[in-house]
């Protein structure tokens, strides 16, 4: 064993000096060697990380010195976030040797210019235009690739690649199936695929704790669920253990009592269900998911940038009772334009075919092309669909923002085959459950955190204002003016009764109905911003309607009189509502009072009157007046298992009205 040390040591002082010459590629040979001859040699992982960033920055692109994605070993697909991540681990892979080994100082200079250029939206995209004629001769530029003594791919044109299935990089060589294809070409241009999505599901791909989404068949029973968590790999095949979802509603629970797939929302490990599967032809992609306000749950949600597959004519209620409608359904593809928000939903951008290809396609533009899913409107996400986003120039006809979608994710129940995976029950291996729940759940709700990359041009928020700071001031948001603050322009009411002027003209406030755009505009700290506002917007001027819509949680005044004064308003008092239909001009908009969960300041729950019956009651147009202000709130699954009923909502602390009804 000494030996080998010192033969690893001398090995490690030769590759100094070829870093010295900048012979990267020799240099990364001879610490392979010293790695082989002693594995634990000190430093000895980012020592080599410094030979394959260097040896990365070989790669030229015109008006750059160099490719930054081969430098950061990521994919032109890449999210702001995987560009954040991956920088943020070289750079604390390399301070421990920044003086102790030759050029680490160059390494992380190339770091931060390549996040520099990357993070930052317009010099990205300047970046990949000039980027995108590099690829699109690939098949000249897979025939230059060498190997080391191994075998092993070691550069490109003098540019590093990792060993097969250790880094991103052989991802970016071996995912592409570059074509020099014409749309012109007919029926040969739509017989190609540019990207190979099936490098995600190689073997080497699957880690134990990995959550995969599972190919489900929507002609069988669903078996264990669309997500599986990976608990023992062996050979080709691996133990899963399945998630199962956690309904909110009673129409999801109808859904998920008929064995319909759920691809959104809360999950928990089903104790009951694992099994050892085939790892090929089985599994579609590894799911990025966050842990939920208790510990044992997994929340998967859409995030911006991904493409997913809805449900067309998608019909919750419906569906829940006549499960079988679901067989002759079909899907379209999305580009989720927005994170998901639990007060807000999420928002959408269809997709449609590209002329000339056969998985290619483009965002149809146009504000009518924007789909809101709502958080009560999840289930009509069927499915994630794996896609890479061309960033121009990889094929000819092809533009930036295009995108390749994973055929195998579009295809309709009908051309679905039976290939659902035998199951074979086993009791589950104690130490591989999850953790136990979080002890003060209620710590862990907490209110939103708006950033920066929440807010769009064009959008309606309320913002907080007036002498209780309660969310009843609406603006439009123009844009950002620092990372912290926006410049927006504020909402005036737009009466269109008698009573609503009167109202207006003795100052009181008004969140139901119409309003204008004015020409008052404010600067605004992204803290001051409650929720995104649902409303309708006119196209022929800047008129937006905002009502109550079915699922929101708002405050109602008690003992509201049209004939209030600002002194009677200064006292006021507030019901909590859950509106239970539309506004519909002629008839009433029904509402059911919240109470509060005994114990639990910010948990609600429907009241029940004499023998056990809802409080509900209807609203109709000229009552629109007593609305204080909408709530944001959302359902906390899991919650039952604390004593708290499963069907309360967590209301907003902040947006909380002062004696709601005591």
């Amino acid at each position: 064993m000494s030996y080998n040390k010192v033969e690893a040591l001398r090995e490690k002082s030769d590759a100094e000096k070829l870093i010295l010459s900048n012979d990267f590629i020799a240099a990364r040979t001879k610490l392979k060697k010293a790695q082989q001859l002693f594995p634990s040699l000190d430093h000895i992982t980012p020592m080599l990380t410094v030979c394959e960033i260097l040896s990365a920055s070989a790669n030229i692109i015109p008006g750059y010195e160099t490719d930054y994605y081969w430098v950061l070993q990521l994919m032109p697909s890449s999210t702001f976030t995987d560009i954040t991540c991956q920088y943020q681990k070289f750079v604390s892979v390399l301070q421990p040797i920044k003086y102790k080994f030759p050029a680490t100082e160059l390494a992380l200079k190339l770091l931060q210019d390549a996040y520099s250029v990357l993070s930052d939206k317009k010099k990205r995209v300047s970046f990949d235009i000039k980027r995108g004629t590099s690829w699109v001769n690939y098949e000249s530029f897979e025939s230059n690739v060498e190997k080391d003594s191994n075998g092993d791919k070691v550069h490109v044109n003098n540019v590093n690649i990792q060993e097969s299935g250790s880094s991103s990089s052989d991802v970016i060589s071996e995912g592409y199936k570059c074509q020099d294809t014409d749309i012109n070409s007919g029926s040969d241009a739509q017989k190609h695929d540019y990207y190979s999505f099936d490098i995600y599901r190689t073997t080497e791909c699957f880690e134990l704790r990995d959550i995969w989404a599972v190919h489900c068949s929507l002609t069988e029973p669903n078996i264990g669920g669309r997500y599986g968590q990976v608990c023992k790999i062996s050979g080709g095949e691996a133990e899963i253990a399945w998630l199962k979802p956690i309904p909110l509603t009673e129409g999801e629970r109808r859904w998920f009592d008929a064995g319909l797939p759920v691809a959104c929302g809360s999950f928990c490990l089903d104790n009951e269900k694992s099994g050892m599967i085939e790892l090929k032809g089985v599994f579609s992609y590894k799911c990025s998911w966050d842990s939920g306000v208790t510990e044992e749950l997994y929340e998967i949600y859409p995030k911006k940038g991904e493409v997913w597959a809805i449900y067309d004519n998608f019909d919750l209620e419906e569906w829940s009772y006549n499960p079988d409608i679901i067989k002759g359904c079909s899907f379209k593809p999305v580009e989720v334009i927005t994170d998901y928000s639990m007060y807000n939903g999420v928002e959408c951008g269809h997709l449609v075919k590209v002329d000339g290809f056969q998985s290619i396609f483009e965002r149809q533009t146009g504000e009518s092309n924007i789909l809101h899913i709502g958080p009560r409107d999840l289930y009509m996400l069927a499915h994630k669909v794996p896609a890479y986003r061309f960033t121009g120039g990889e094929i000819y006809g092809v533009h930036d923002g295009m995108f390749e979608l994973d055929q195998l994710a579009l295809r309709s129940p009908a051309q679905e085959p039976n290939n659902q995976p035998m199951v074979e029950d086993k009791d589950h291996d104690p130490d591989l459950l999850v953790p136990p729940p979080n002890p003060n759940p209620q710590s862990s709700v907490l209110g939103p955190n708006w950033s920066a990359n929440d807010f769009t041009t064009g959008q309606v928020w309320a913002t907080y204002s007036g002498k209780d700071l309660m969310p009843r001031q609406y603006v439009v948001i123009n844009n950002m003016i620092s990372p912290t603050r926006l410049s927006a322009t504020v909402l005036e009411p737009e009466p269109v009764f008698e009573y609503e002027t009167s109202w207006k003209n003795r100052n009181m406030p008004i969140v139901c109905g119409l309003f204008r755009a004015k020409e008052v505009k404010v600067n605004l700290d992204i803290s001051q911003f409650s929720h995104l506002v649902n409303c309708f917007k006119s196209t022929t001027d800047y008129i937006y309607k905002i009502l109550p819509s079915k699922g929101e949680i708002w405050a109602v005044y008690k003992n509201w009189k049209s004939g209030w004064n600002r002194g009677t308003f200064d006292n006021y008092k507030c019901w909590v509502v859950e509106i239970l239909s539309d506004f519909s001009d002629g008839e009433k908009m029904m509402v059911a009072r919240l109470v509060e969960v005994k114990g639990c300041l910010t948990f609600f729950q429907r009241m029940q009157g004499e023998d056990g019956f809802e409080m509900v009651r209807g609203f109709l147009r000229r009552e629109m007046l007593c609305f204080s202000h909408r709530i944001p709130a959302f359902r906390v699954p899991g919650i039952g298992g604390h004593g708290i009923p499963e069907s309360s909502w967590h209301l907003e602390p902040v947006a909380l009205p002062p004696n709601n009804g005591k």
